[in-house]
């Protein structure tokens, strides 16, 4: 009774002490990998292989544990090498019918009924269904005989590079499967660890590295090396580009300075900017980074701009697309395809408004005139109203960013700007430039005055206008808005109309804005017209430091004066 007794309470202990030990595995288990990263950090500054559980993270739910993946085609059966795991089904058709499933064992092989051991590893598909068949056949001769892969086999294959570790793979995965994985898949603990640190990074942009897209390398059990380049195989569809993948892959994807390592493509082609250089790039492969040429290139008319090494500058080299495909490209080139000459023909304008037939419309490019284009439209409608109509010209982003750079720059150099509220007004006008064209359509339409039939642009809009019959006054007005135009009547009617003068008005500066020119004018010397507007300022009071500089302005003028005349007076005597 005793020794039943003692055996009882040894078993208890036995059992707190390994429920103990299991629960503080599982709490270690249960630690992310940030508190295990600060551990590393906090127990040594000097770690080696610092990175080992990022490896061993990598093995656990990477994308092919479903064997049931997409598949971009039928399999090719002279391509695919069968392999330990490939499930396949052997059927046997004649006077016995039955269906057998068969995985490929570890060493290799396939062990077939009353058949025996059929070696495939290494083998094409194709040779594999050759071999089997046969066998199978010198067993029932008189029988027909199939043999399908079922479900292709999953492998492990190796990643090196800044990002390291396992994944799972089948003989249906590229290089680019693993790689977008890599790339996108958030719960990746190396890509996030990687991306963590490099926003931790002071170095700056052009120090730090980026993962490679076109110099990736596959290297095979049997020592044959395979060059990868993702771009090039979106482009050709080429499987030497992108190819598919065995047991016992290494693929390495180098970390690159892509602003050392690059070549750029603009000009007529689709999507132009910098690329990732490969040192086999060539002029083809080059326009195909850029998604080929548009549809207004001049594919004849290609310039290779070439740096030179040991001085600044460009080789410029002429280059023929179908002459020069094939022509070597180097780091750092710049190639520019040109439109073709007849590009500008295809421009278009739109007209709006009361025209009777509005819409877009083509123009032949630095020929087309307004006229022109009113009357292929149909002409005006019986409501439309000419002081009022406008047309409107968009410039191309980057010649206002550089036109409106240079006019800052002068800003400098010009003796008008002298004073605070001058560079303010100035910086103001800059940023609020108008893309209003001046056309009096009045004189054009009225009086036939060629003068205003402009030559149009691509992208134009002309907007043909009604009779609003308004005014619209603003700024220091008590009611601010839009008044009914009467003819005839002062600017002091419609500001009246709009609640009268604010309290912070000043009546005497108030000005007349026409609408069609947006000129300004004095409002006690100007007849307000249908659609200006009225605006009435604020009273601007001067600063401490603006008085001082008047007073001491006026009283250096006076000194000089009485200085002068004390001169005069004593040359005199």
């Amino acid at each position: 009774m005793r020794n039943i007794k003692f055996k009882i309470v040894l078993y208890f202990i036995i059992f707190l002490l390994f429920n103990t030990s299991y629960s503080q595995i599982i709490d270690e288990s249960k630690l992310d990998y940030s508190t295990y990263q600060k551990k590393k950090t906090e127990t040594s500054q000097f770690r080696i292989n610092a990175d080992l559980p990022e490896i061993f993270q990598q093995i656990v739910g990477t994308p092919y544990e479903n064997p049931n993946i997409p598949i971009e085609d039928a399999i090719d059966i002279e391509k695919y090498i069968v392999g330990p795991g490939d499930l396949f089904l052997l059927g046997i058709y004649g006077y016995t019918n039955q269906q057998i499933q068969l995985y490929v064992n570890p060493e290799g092989s396939i062990i077939i009924p009353y058949v025996g051991e059929v070696y495939l590893y290494g083998l094409s598909l194709k040779k594999a269904k050759e071999i089997v068949i046969e066998k199978v056949k010198k067993r029932y001769y008189s029988s027909e005989v199939s043999l399908n892969l079922l479900t292709p086999r999953t492998f492990l294959v190796s990643l090196t590079g800044l990002v390291q570790g396992k994944f799972r793979a089948t003989p249906l995965t590229r290089v680019s499967e693993i790689i977008r994985y890599i790339v996108f898949d958030t719960l990746n603990v190396a890509k996030t660890y990687y991306e963590n640190m490099m926003k931790q990074s002071k170095e700056p942009n052009l120090l730090r590295t980026t993962m490679s897209m076109r110099n990736i390398t596959l290297h095979r059990k049997d020592s044959t090396v395979l060059k990868v380049d993702l771009y090039k195989y979106f482009m050709t569809n080429d499987d030497k580009y992108n190819p598919y993948l065995l047991e016992g892959d290494l693929i390495r994807v180098p970390y690159t300075l892509l602003e050392k390592n690059y070549v750029s493509v603009t000009g007529a082609v689709q999507l132009g900017g910098a690329y990732e250089y490969n040192e086999d790039d060539d002029l083809e492969t080059v326009i195909g980074l850029g998604r080929g040429l548009d549809v207004y290139a001049n594919p004849d008319s290609i310039i290779l701009y070439r740096p030179y090494k040991y001085k600044p500058g460009f080789e410029l080299i002429n280059l023929s697309y179908e002459r020069d495909r094939h022509y070597p490209i180097k780091v750092n080139d710049r190639v520019f395809v040109k439109f073709k000459p007849e590009y500008y023909k295809m421009a278009t304008v739109l007209i709006l408004g009361e025209i009777k037939m509005p819409g877009y419309y083509p123009i032949s490019y630095k020929n087309s005139r307004l006229l022109d284009v009113i009357e292929m439209a149909g002409g005006l409608t019986e409501n439309a109203y000419l002081p009022l109509s406008i047309v409107f010209r968009y410039w191309d982003a980057e010649y206002l960013q550089k036109d409106t750079m240079e006019i800052v720059i002068n800003q400098r150099a010009n003796d008008v700007i002298i004073s605070e509220n001058d560079r303010k007004n100035f910086e103001i006008d800059v940023l609020s430039r108008r893309n209003r064209v001046v056309v009096d359509f009045q004189r054009l339409i009225e009086e036939g005055d060629q003068s205003q039939n402009i030559l149009l642009e691509d992208k134009d809009i002309i907007y043909i206008n009604d009779n609003k019959n308004i005014v619209y006054v603003y700024g220091q007005v008590n009611s601010e808005g839009y008044v009914p135009y009467v003819e005839g009547k002062s600017y002091e009617y419609y500001i009246e109309k709009a609640g009268g003068y604010g309290l912070a008005a000043d009546e005497s500066n108030t000005r007349i804005i026409r609408f069609n020119t947006r000129g300004w004018y004095k409002a006690k010397d100007t007849e307000v017209k249908n659609g200006d507007f009225i605006y009435v300022p604020k009273i601007e009071k001067k600063e401490f430091k603006e008085i001082v500089t008047v007073i001491s302005q006026i009283a250096g003028v006076i000194i000089g004066i009485i200085t002068t005349y004390i001169l005069i007076r004593n040359t005199t005597k």
